[in-house]
């Protein structure tokens, strides 16, 4: 009876019910055979045996109990019927609106509920399975229905139905699954129905490294690699907590529309493809079994928040940390034995053979070839590859996981508790103990009006005790680093590079490793076995091979469904390489110019003739997409690596140094013949970490507002009403005081409505403004987390747009409408046709959030570049006072940094002035570097602003005295918030010369080819 019971607390409310005239009647699990069997049982358990306390526990703090007859009716008028809602964080009032013609009865709208469920669902047995598809699909299936559809311009509206119309911040969708999982947990699977309820137990589970395993990427393949590969074994983690006590239980991250999560829910119930199709949902696996985009984006966290059982409260995390060991281990064997059988197989073909011994004869002494070649053939017998050992040293010892758990509730004591009881206040203490609440919870006033209290009231308090004390369980780690014999990794210098004779068994653990010609030879013949995995000359370790290869070989794409035909990597991973993000704008600009461009190049590689055995692979690698939307759309099949003579010659596999050099000598003369110089359009690209201020503050309930600012407009009405609210109300005065005074906190439903909601920005707004408005890929979104990489010229754009969407802001574009702090897309906008005609979440106005920004040369190694964006963010943009930060690093070649640190609320007007200037603003704003430190200081007498104009009108005769003023406005701006912040981080005068120099670059990096003007091809 274990998802019987889960399935009647889901559905145990209509899903319209906010459109209901009768808030009572039941819902929508009549209409279920698998329930309607034991129809009289469940509700008995439901009302006399405490399943109606997981409904309690779930609305604590987020429902006010609001004695009977104070109720809010939809409103029609004119046939519009309105609802209204509020934001879960600011409060913000709007209204959904649907247009239904004639009567709006109870019966249709039941009507519409039961005819949403499809007839298989119906008269299925398996209630596990049921379960799955009302927790996937049922929204989705009522908001498809033909009569929503018809009625209502914003159809999806549906989904933000709330849960109780009287306090209307919560959908009903993230109260019934809260409902669910509670209810799973008050009864688990082996319980009855007349057992009494279980505490509830929630666990937090994490595991590391994290940086360090993603950092340790030579190119952005393996970024992405790393990247996706822990995002696939957290979904792997949030999957087993799934399949063992169904998807509700998952808190954190929220498993509800994640494109992962439905590639492994149609692994395990393939009958469910066609409700993709029906509902309009996009599948995970598109035609010709090839990933979506989002399939391939990362977004899970590696913190794990899930409601558990009490009985499992001492096993589940030794579960998980051996499900995750497993996972990864698997991983790595599959991709140890993919190694083996390639290059086994290779020994085939005999021209394979005689190319690597040749290729011996050329890099190797005489004394030293014999040998080596005897090497060689020795790999095509299996016995020889001796390094299992060795893999599985370096995989086990990686990953560490931590765990904890704590009741929801003093285990010790009831559930609830009447505010009247003898025993009340001890139970409170109890409750007060095991949460560390600080200040005394609930409030006198709550005491006032609640007659009775149940432990969801603590729930954000033991939110943030579990996060310190899972900080407590990490900071007590001991792990242990393995022996490395011999050379180590060339990417991150950690552990010993693989090789399949180095023995890691005792005595040998300790030695020296084998011969330098050795790994070379062997790495070489990795180049040739896996041409565009390895180039040939860096040596990896176990964790770094597996990151590379998981996603083919190693069983990922497998698993979510997605067929693995072709060997290209890059094509089989959907990610652009760093000069095609780097050209991205100007492929798009300038299409012609980068056409010519391949003829060019094209014919260097047919007249040169080191360069003429390599002309057909030059011609299907860069004659392929590049993986950018707006890139391909435009060219189709131009490829940006062909602007790169590092890594066009990796792609390509030359290996000499003769070749390597007339590659050099062909780009730069095309470059040349083109009219680019010594610039190319990759010479720069920009790489982002954004991360939501202060999230936790939301959770805990300290950035919420007062109650008043979430209930329904005629709730308020009523209880200021003198007549009214003798009516309705017992103590009004102390309601007053309730609403006016006490500030909302963020109860477990509310919780799962945010982290539903975040889904709306990450799963949604996130991608489209990154790679729909912009030439960019997105690399992690995940809740508040953003990590993505653009084109230099689109770098301000779109971080002023996240910031916008973020909360809730303007849409320069006009694609998208505030409302109630939602984001509407707007008909007839190509976001309404991408996205669908709905609202989207955003966090509402005042919410920030800090940005790190690296802008990188092709030369600096990507994990400079990605530690110097950690510490960007980390560091400086988080420290900034009152956060809401901005810290640019320009990383040159020459190993200089440029580090700007700006306030997010001054972007906008920096940005415009960039817009506007020309090339003649640059030698300004050096000038202005160079001498405002001799004339001026922050001041209130705005000497900055005086030295400026002073400055340009003697030397700048030709820059518009509108941009002069534009300039200064913008220092003037940024010298009030300055004073205002006297002495802290990114206040002094040093920051703001620093700022200009910035936007001194901005401009110097413009790329126009001759011929061409900013707006693009002629």
């Amino acid at each position: 009876m274990y998802y019987e019971r889960k399935l009647f607390a889901l559905l145990h409310d209509p899903y319209l019910k906010a459109l209901y005239g009768n808030k009572a009647l039941k819902g929508s699990w009549q209409q279920v055979s698998c329930l309607n069997q034991h129809a009289e049982d469940l509700q008995n358990w439901w009302k006399h045996h405490g399943g109606v306390t997981a409904d309690h526990i779930a609305s604590a703090s987020d429902r006010l109990s609001f004695q009977r007859g104070m109720s809010t009716p939809p409103t029609t008028t004119a046939n519009i019927t309105q609802v209204e809602i509020r934001h879960p964080i600011t409060g913000a009032k709007s209204d959904l609106n649907f247009a239904f013609a004639g009567s709006l009865s109870d019966e249709i709208l039941a009507e519409i509920e039961a005819q949403s469920i499809w007839s298989k669902i119906r008269q299925e047995t398996d209630a596990e399975k049921v379960f799955w598809w009302f927790w996937r699909f049922y929204g989705e299936a009522i908001a498809g229905d033909q009569r929503i559809k018809d009625q209502a311009v914003y159809a999806k509206d549906v989904l933000l139905l709330p849960s109780d119309t009287r306090i209307p911040d919560c959908p009903l969708e993230a109260h019934t699954s809260i409902t669910a999982a509670l209810a799973g947990t008050l009864f688990p699977r082996n319980a009855s129905n007349g057992d009494k309820p279980q505490h509830p137990w929630l666990l937090m589970f994490s595991f590391s490294p994290v940086q360090e395993f993603i950092k340790s990427s030579r190119k952005l393949l393996d970024f992405w690699s790393g990247s996706y590969l822990l995002h696939y074994l957290s979904a792997k983690a949030c999957w087993f907590l799934a399949e063992r006590y169904g998807p509700d239980v998952v808190i954190t991250p929220n498993l509800y529309n994640q494109t992962i999560i439905d590639a492994f829910l149609l692994q395990k119930y393939p009958d469910f493809e066609p409700y993709f199709a029906e509902f309009g949902i996009p599948k995970p696996v598109e035609a010709q079994e090839q990933p979506s985009s989002s399939l391939v984006t990362a977004g899970f966290p590696n913190v794990i928040t899930a409601l558990i059982p009490e009985q499992d409260k001492d096993t589940i995390g030794k579960e998980l940390q051996d499900h995750l060991r497993e996972t990864w281990l698997n991983l790595g064997k599959n991709v140890r034995e993919a190694i083996k059988t390639k290059v086994r197989s290779g020994y085939e073909d005999c021209h394979w053979i005689a190319h690597i011994e040749e290729w011996i004869d050329t890099q190797f002494p005489a004394a030293e070839q014999e040998e080596l070649k005897k090497e060689f053939l020795s790999w095509q017998q299996g016995g020889r590859w001796e390094w299992n050992a060795l893999w599985q040293a370096q995989l086990e010892n990686f990953w560490e996981s931590y765990w904890i758990a704590l009741p929801l509730g003093e285990p010790t004591q009831p559930l609830t508790c009447q505010r009247g009881a003898s025993t009340y206040p001890t139970w409170k203490t109890a409750q007060t103990t095991l949460a560390k609440a600080e200040d005394p919870l609930p409030t006198q006033v709550e005491e006032k009006v609640y007659a009775t209290i149940n432990v969801g009231t603590w729930w954000p308090l033991l939110q943030q005790r579990l996060g310190s004390a899972l900080s407590a369980v990490k900071n007590t780690r001991n792990w242990q680093f393995p022996a490395s014999p011999g050379e180590r990794s060339s990417i991150s210098g950690a552990y010993s590079a693989l090789h399949p004779n180095l023995l890691y068994r005792d005595p040998f653990r300790e030695g020296h490793g084998l011969p330098a010609s050795s790994l070379r030879l062997f790495w070489y013949v990795m180049s040739q076995a896996f041409p565009g995995l390895f180039n040939g000359s860096e040596r990896l370790n176990a964790i770094e091979v597996t990151k590379r290869m998981a996603w083919k070989h190693g069983g990922v794409a497998e698993s979510l469904g997605v067929a693995c035909p072709e060997e290209d990597y890059e094509n089989l991973v959907r990610f652009p390489n760093a000069s095609s993000i780097a050209a991205a704008r100007f492929m798009v600009k300038y299409p012609n110019q980068v056409k010519r461009y391949w003829r060019e190049l094209n014919q260097e590689f047919t007249a040169d003739l080191a360069l003429q055995p390599y002309h057909a692979r030059f011609n299907s690698t860069t004659c392929r997409p590049t993986q950018i939307p707006q890139v391909d759309a435009r060219l189709g099949n131009y490829n940006g690596v062909m602007f790169s003579a590092k890594w066009l010659a990796e792609a390509l596999g030359l290996d000499s140094k003769q070749e390597l050099a007339e590659l050099r000598r062909a780009v730069n003369q095309t470059q040349k013949r083109v009219g680019w110089g010594d610039r190319s359009p990759a010479d720069w690209w920009c790489i982002l970490l954004a991360d939501g201020d202060s999230m936790g503050n939301y959770v805990r309930g300290r950035n919420l507002k007062k109650y008043r600012e979430y209930v329904a407009t005629n709730i308020i009405e009523i209880i200021e009403d003198i007549q009214q609210r003798k009516s309705y109300i017992e103590n009004p005065d102390e309601w007053q005081t309730l609403l006016n005074q006490t500030p909302k906190r963020m109860g477990p439903a509310t919780h799962v409505g945010l982290n539903r909601a975040l889904l709306d920005f990450s799963n949604r707004l996130v991608p489209y403004l990154v790679e729909q408005r912009h030439c960019g890929r997105v690399v992690y979104s995940g809740g508040d987390d953003v990590m993505a990489v653009l084109p230099l010229e689109d770098a301000l754009s779109a971080i002023h747009l996240l910031r916008q969407a973020w909360c809730g802001g303007t849409d320069p574009a006009g694609e998208f409408e505030p409302h109630g702090d939602y984001w509407q897309t707007v008909q007839g906008k190509t976001a309404a046709k991408v996205l669908d005609m709905r609202r989207l979440f955003t966090m509402g106005k005042g919410a920030t959030m800090s940005m790190g920004v690296v802008i990188a040369y092709k030369s600096v190694p990507l994990p400079t570049v990605l530690e110097n964006l950690w510490q960007a963010e980390k560091e400086r943009a988080k420290k900034l006072p009152g956060k809401d930060g901005l810290c640019f690093r320009v990383l040159y070649g020459s190993g200089n940094v440029l580090e700007a640190v700006l306030k997010g609320e001054l972007l906008e007007a920096w940005s415009r002035l960039l817009e506007q200037a020309n090339d003649d603003v640059s030698p300004l704003l050096y000038r202005l570097v160079t001498e405002l430190p001799q004339h001026c200081w922050l001041s209130k007498e705005r000497v900055i602003e005086k030295a400026i104009a002073s400055i340009a009108n003697r030397r700048e005769k030709d820059i518009p005295s509108e941009l002069i003023e534009q300039l200064c406005r913008c220092c003037n701006q940024w010298e009030d918030w300055a004073l205002q912040h006297e002495g802290q981080l990114g206040t002094d005068l040093q920051d703001l010369l620093n700022l200009l120099r910035l936007m001194a670059f901005f401009i110097d990096k413009r790329f126009v080819p001759p011929g061409s003007n900013q707006d693009g091809d002629r």
